[in-house]
């Protein structure tokens, strides 16, 4: 019997012994298979990912369909679509994988390749969100090292006492059939309330059910924005538009959204933003829409929740030329917007890759944009990257370097240090922070929730020392000698900053403050010179609804507590929203003005 043979048969069998049956059916009717066979695989039986259980289309319409029987009490499946040609590779559908909840949902019909935009919301009962809760409180007093950093012991109460009153809530109002996407943004409200910026609901490692209902609604704006704080307020600015009728020309001003006045949307939205301490302008960033690259926007995400918008986007706009108006547009999925920004703008990034670049803004000017450090991500050699960047500038005889951080969110530390290195013209002193954790070993009852990289951090016992106020010091880290890379510029030097560089880029920052190898350009950035958190990352995953939060296991503080603020600018730049709209770039500006002394 051939391979595919037994897998048809399998599927009978499978269909006639099991009682939780499921119609799976892609539409290809604009598709020219040229003899491929269409099928499916997926991760639970009578499906797998070694071979496609194969979808027919009897009629000839171009929807190929199957009915699948999972046995009783399956959970929820992951599967994708697959053509195989006659000869050559199998193509599979693109992006992650789509998912099934047998008993729950009877069929999944859907164009092949497009997202699942209509999965039923699961339910959890009372109890299990009780779980949940107890989960997430156990999991962040035993391994967070920094509850206490920002936050008194009454006001962790104080969050908890929310959380609990929203739990009330979601019961009084479903009682034991609680939508799983009512819980999220109490959840995210209660971790955000941590006041640690490594310490969220992230947008990324989440669940795919989790990613399909809440990632991939199509109630998002049809734009990308940039936040800017001046004296007006918390101004949005347009700085991509991805409606039919392009009727939001970069520089475009949203005054209203649905009604509600800008500042109020943003205000709201705070709550769910994770920065570090009283980093306001850090939550602010990271409410911006513009990473195409990501897998979802918390902007996207919380305003759905909060506001749970319906129909068309209604907005009051201030376009360029300074004409007011209200404008209705249709709302769309994020990945329709990236689709079209994409196809509108070949310059927009594609991969972190093209966070990367270098130019001349004249003959004796280099510019060196690194927008990540998130080098995990990268398909390129950073080190070779960055190496030939500044072999580059020397060759040219460049005299002048702008280094721009501006949204660098942080990423891998050596990263960061090897672009410090590049910037200095002499050996000096770093004093590093001091780490510590809060706990020794994961307790037994909290390993089956989380996860990570590596398991190494289930028993660090041999790599702490007790302290007398309950938590574990780190080996000591005495200051190090940093020195020149060997193409390090010689030449003057002007780095640019604003909110968003924080983690391995606030370090970064730091040291360069610290030691003087360039001038910082631009707004103070995210942080807190209090400490951060981070280090080695866990993911809490919460047993009912599925939510994954990470928790950072390590702490770490400076010799001497500074203060609750990010890395100040050596020459602040006001933020000015006009300046945005005309095009202009007054941070690059006062840069170059710095340069040119």
């Amino acid at each position: 019997m051939s391979r595919l043979s037994l897998v048809i048969l399998v599927a009978v069998l499978a269909a006639t012994a099991h009682a939780q049956p499921l119609t799976i059916a892609l539409d290809l009717v604009d598709r020219d298979l040229a003899g491929a066979t269409v099928g499916i695989r997926g991760d639970t039986a009578p499906l797998s990912w070694e071979a496609s259980l194969p979808l027919m289309d009897p009629d000839g319409d171009g929807v190929y369909a199957a009915e699948v029987a999972f046995p009783d009490g399956t959970g929820r499946v992951a599967y994708k679509g697959v053509l195989e040609p006659e000869a050559g590779e199998a193509e599979w559908e693109p992006g992650s994988n789509r998912l099934l909840l047998p008993g729950v949902m009877t069929e999944d019909r859907r164009a092949f390749g497009a997202a699942q935009t209509d999965l039923p919301v699961v339910t959890i009962t009372a109890a299990q969100l009780a779980e949940d809760l107890a989960v997430l409180r156990d999991g962040m007093t035993t391994l967070h090292p920094g509850l206490q950093l920002h936050n008194t012991h009454a006001d962790l109460a104080a969050a908890a006492d929310r959380l609990a009153a929203a739990a009330r809530d979601l019961v009084a109002t479903y009682g034991d059939a609680i939508p799983v996407t009512a819980a999220y943004l109490p959840i995210a409200e209660a971790v955000a309330a941590i006041r640690d910026g490594h310490t969220q609901v992230s947008m990324y490692n989440q669940s795919s059910y989790t990613e399909a209902i809440l990632y991939e609604r199509a109630d998002r704006v049809p734009f990308t924005f940039r936040l800017v704080t001046d004296d007006a307020g918390t101004r949005m600015l347009v700085t991509a538009d991805a409606t039919a009728d392009r009727v939001l020309p970069a520089g475009t001003e949203i005054l209203t959204l649905d009604g509600r006045p800008v500042n109020e949307v943003i205000d709201a939205l705070m709550l769910y933003a994770s920065a570090d301490g009283s980093n306001d302008a850090k939550r602010i960033d990271l409410l911006q829409v513009g990473d195409l690259l990501a897998p979802a926007e918390r902007f996207d995400v919380a305003y759905s929740q909060h506001f749970a918008p319906e129909g068309d986007l209604v907005l009051t706009v201030r376009t360029p030329d300074g004409t007011e108006q209200t404008l209705t547009t249709p709302r769309m999925n994020a990945d329709a917007r990236r689709d079209v920004l994409w196809d509108r703008d070949p310059d927009l990034p594609r991969s972190r890759d093209d966070l990367l670049r270098y130019d001349f803004l004249d003959d004796g000017t280099a510019y060196l944009r690194i927008g990540s450090f998130s080098t995990f991500n990268m398909d390129l050699d950073y080190e070779a990257w960055l190496t030939g960047a500044f072999q580059t500038f020397r060759e040219r005889g460049a005299e002048r370097l702008v280094v721009d951080l501006r949204g660098n969110g942080g990423g891998m530390d050596n990263a960061a240090a090897l672009l410090f290195a590049h910037l200095l013209t002499e050996p000096v002193e770093v004093t590093q922070w001091q780490g510590h954790t809060a706990y020794q070993t994961v307790p037994d009852a909290l390993r089956p929730h989380v996860r990570s990289w590596s398991t190494d951090f289930y028993d660090l016992s041999d790599s702490v020392t007790p302290q007398d106020d309950g938590t574990f010091a780190l080996a000591p880290r005495p200051p190090m000698t940093v020195s020149p890379a060997p193409d390090a510029f010689d030449g003057k030097v002007a780095v640019l900053i604003d909110a968003g560089p924080s983690s391995a880029t606030f370090y970064l920052a730091d040291m360069i403050q610290q030691t003087g190898a360039a001038p910082l350009v631009g707004q103070t950035t995210g942080g807190s010179l209090k400490g951060l958190n981070g280090g080695q990352m866990v993911f809490l995953t919460l047993p009912h609804t599925g939510f994954a939060v990470d928790v950072p296991l390590y702490g770490s503080r400076p010799v001497t507590p500074g203060p609750d603020r990010g890395i100040v600018p050596d020459v602040l730049v006001e933020p000015d929203a006009d300046a945005v709209v005309a095009g202009r770039d007054p941070e690059l500006e006062a840069a170059l003005s710095l340069l040119d002394q």
